[in-house]
C-alpha cells in the first residue's frame, strides 16, 4: 500500500495528535497505524537502534511503501531509529519532541525551543507544539455543539483544565482559588463558563468545580469523559479561554487560534516552561489572567512558516 508518510501512534491522545498536526502542517498526505511498544524500546528507547526489536510492529508497518515516516515522543524514538536502521535511505524518518539519545539516528528532529536541544542541523525548533486543528476547522458546523450549547449566548469563557506533571501536583487549594478567580471575572461580564478537562485533571477536582459554580447565575457546563468530547468544536463559541500553565499542547492549540487567551496559574512557574510563557506573551500571542476577561489585539502563533522553510532546507541538504 502507497502513502507519501506514515505515522506511528501509541494511543496517547497528546502524542499522537502532535504527530498528525506535523504532517498537515507539512502538508504530507498519511496513514496512521496504532502499534505496540516492546518493552525493551519503551523503556530504554535507545536500545531500538541496536536490537530492531520490532516484534510484531514490522508486519504491519512493511505492508506501507513510504518516503517519511513520523513519531512524536520519547517512547517512539526508539522505534523510529530502528526503523531507519532497516529501511536507510529509503526512508526520512521524522522525529517530534527531544529524543534522549543522539539527534544522528533521525532524518530530522522538531523539537520545541523551551527543550534547549542544539545538537545537529538537523534540528527544526518551533514555539510550544503543533496544534492538529487551525480556524477552519474549527468553524465548521457541529450540529452536537449547536444543540447542547444553544442557550449559550455570547460571552463565553471556556476553562481548560490541566493536571499533575512530572514538574507539580497541584492541591485542592490550587484549583480552588483559580477557579473562584475565574467564577468572579465571568460574573462582572455576565459570561457563561464551560470546563474541559484533559486526561491529567482529577475526577474530585470536577465534583469541586460543581460546588463552586453550584450559585452561578449564568449557564454552566462541565464536559464529562462519558460524554461525547466537544473539545476543539467548542472553541467557536467562546469569546475568551483560560488554560492552566501545565500544559504546553492546550496553551499551544488556543495560542494559534484568534481567541482572546489567558494563562491561569495554579502554580507558580519555574521550570523550562516558564521561557515558553514569556515567549508567548513577549509576542501578545496571550495575557496573563488576572481577576478579569477582556479583549486584546491578539497576535495567533505561528509555527508553520517556519517549520516548512527549515524542513525543505534540510530535505535539499539530504538529497546532496
Amino acid at each position: 500500500m502507497k502513502t507519501e508518510c506514515l505515522i506511528l501512534l501509541i494511543g496517547i491522545k497528546g502524542i499522537d495528535n502532535q504527530s498528525i498536526a506535523l504532517a498537515k502542517n507539512l502538508g504530507l498526505k498519511f496513514k496512521t497505524i496504532k502499534i505496540k511498544l516492546n518493552l525493551l524500546i519503551k523503556t530504554f528507547p535507545f536500545f531500538g537502534n541496536i536490537f530492531n526489536n520490532l516484534e510484531n510492529n514490522f508486519k504491519l508497518i512493511e505492508k506501507y511503501n513510504f518516503k517519511y515516516l513520523i513519531t512524536t515522543g520519547k517512547k517512539l524514538s526508539g522505534v523510529s531509529a530502528a526503523l531507519k536502521k532497516l529501511y536507510g535511505n529509503k526512508i526520512i524518518n521524522i522525529h517530534l519532541q527531544k529524543p534522549n539519545f543522539y539527534s544522528e539516528y533521525f532524518d530530522i528532529l522538531v523539537t520545541p525551543e523551551h527543550d534547549d536541544f542544539y545538537r545537529k542541523k538537523n534540528v527544526i525548533k518551533i514555539v510550544g507544539s503543533l496544534s492538529p486543528f487551525n480556524e477552519m476547522e474549527i468553524e465548521k458546523k457541529n450540529p452536537l455543539i449547536e444543540k447542547k450549547f444553544k442557550c449559550f449566548k455570547s460571552p463565553n469563557v471556556l476553562i481548560l483544565l490541566g493536571g499533575k506533571s512530572k514538574r507539580y501536583t497541584p492541591t485542592n487549594t490550587d484549583y480552588s482559588k483559580l477557579l473562584i478567580d475565574i467564577k468572579n471575572a465571568a460574573k462582572k461580564i455576565s459570561a457563561n463558563v464551560i470546563i474541559c478537562q484533559s486526561r491529567r485533571t482529577p475526577n474530585n477536582i470536577l465534583y469541586l468545580a460543581e460546588q463552586i459554580f453550584a450559585d452561578f447565575k449564568n449557564h454552566f457546563y462541565i464536559s464529562k469523559n462519558d460524554e461525547p468530547n466537544i473539545y476543539p468544536s467548542i472553541i467557536k463559541l467562546c469569546n475568551y479561554v483560560i488554560v492552566t500553565n501545565d500544559s504546553v499542547n492546550m496553551i499551544s492549540e488556543i495560542a494559534s487560534t484568534n481567541k482572546n487567551l489567558f494563562l491561569g496559574y495554579l502554580n507558580e512557574e519555574k521550570s523550562k516552561l516558564k521561557t515558553f510563557h514569556q515567549k508567548l506573551l513577549a509576542s501578545n500571542n496571550m495575557k496573563i489572567f488576572k481577576k478579569s476577561f477582556y479583549s486584546f489585539r491578539k497576535i495567533p502563533l505561528d509555527n508553520q512558516k517556519k517549520l516548512n522553510k527549515d524542513f525543505k532546507l534540510i530535505l535539499d541538504k539530504l538529497s546532496k
